[in-house]
């Protein structure tokens, strides 16, 4: 096999499952090797707590997990409302807090990382970008050690506020201008990949403690059971591509108006003379939508089986 791709996480996960299911996903790939894994947007450090009972239940409790940044870089109303940044994620329960996650914050672990590293990283982004923007804000000497960023969030082919950039729209424009690649996997794709019936009921019926935990944070977030693979398929973007279509483009995320901050904006068009060629961004068009969540629930429920 491979080498393995050495990752940062960074995740708010703790409210929508797709991230608890996106590091469960983690753990299953043999392809990449976790470094790290840090939360934003919220209450990091009740997220934090999450995460860290999640890697243990999944045999990973050497992994280490930081509580980033809870507020943005600037603004903070989201959709024209003020933000409650001290709110418990929806799947939050006091016995998940083991005391365990590091004493760094989220950017400094991340700084840590990369300054250790003896190649560069690729950093997974689930959530708000502000951790990693903060990073490109203070050490940009550090951009040199990430080998690229694979994101979930925008929307690049509908006329769709994505939650994820809406959160933080100034560290989104931020992180799409840094000259880095960036990978972007949009809501406009990842809305195809909802699993079958039968996957989540393998997934009730499974005993391995940590895919007990998932299905008891599911069942807090959703009461329909629906589920749909957004940060898994941003995370699946790492080691395998063959299910997506990816194409250059240049974006900007709109920071400014009160209706359309968190938009993103197409200037690779005519209006604008600039050719997608020259960019460092590539956005997903499409996706195999049934191979690639046949693969990730396959990967998820052979969790505790012997190899």
């Amino acid at each position: 096999m491979s080498k393995r791709i050495p990752v940062i996480i960074d995740t708010d996960i703790g409210d929508d499952i797709d991230d608890a299911f996106a590091l469960c996903l983690a753990m299953q790939s043999p392809e990449i090797e976790i470094l790290g894994v840090t939360t934003v947007f919220k209450n990091s450090r009740a997220r934090a707590m999450i995460a860290k009972r999640l890697l243990e239940l999944g045999g990973h409790p050497d992994i280490p997990v930081a509580a980033g940044a809870s507020i943005p870089l600037s603004n903070p109303e989201m959709f024209g409302k003020p933000v409650d940044f001290e709110e418990l994620p929806k799947s939050y329960r006091p016995e998940y807090e083991t005391g365990l996650y590091s004493v760094l914050t989220g950017m400094e672990l991340i700084i840590s990382i990369l300054e250790n590293s003896s190649e560069p990283v690729t950093v997974v982004t689930l959530g708000a970008l502000t951790n990693i923007a903060d990073v490109l804000r203070y050490r940009p000497d550090l951009k040199k050690k990430i080998r690229q960023i694979n994101v979930m969030g925008g929307a690049y082919y509908m006329n769709w506020t994505e939650y994820n950039y809406a959160c933080d729209p100034e560290a989104a424009d931020m992180v799409m201008c840094s000259g880095l690649t960036v990978k972007a996997v949009g809501i406009d794709v990842t809305l195809h990949c909802v699993p079958e019936k039968k996957w989540m009921l393998a997934l009730n019926s499974h005993t391995h403690p940590c895919i007990q935990m998932l299905m008891e944070m599911c069942r807090m977030w959703t009461k329909d059971g629906n589920v749909c693979l957004h940060d898994p398929l941003a995370l699946w973007s790492v080691f395998d591509e063959s299910v997506l279509e990816f194409e250059q483009q240049i974006y900007r995320v709109e920071s400014r108006a009160r209706f359309t901050r968190g938009i993103c904006i197409k200037l690779s068009d005519h209006n604008w003379q600039m050719p997608g060629r020259d960019s460092r961004l590539y956005v997903a068009k499409q996706v195999d939508a049934p191979a690639f969540v046949a693969r990730c629930m396959d990967r998820i429920v052979s969790m505790g089986e012997m190899k």
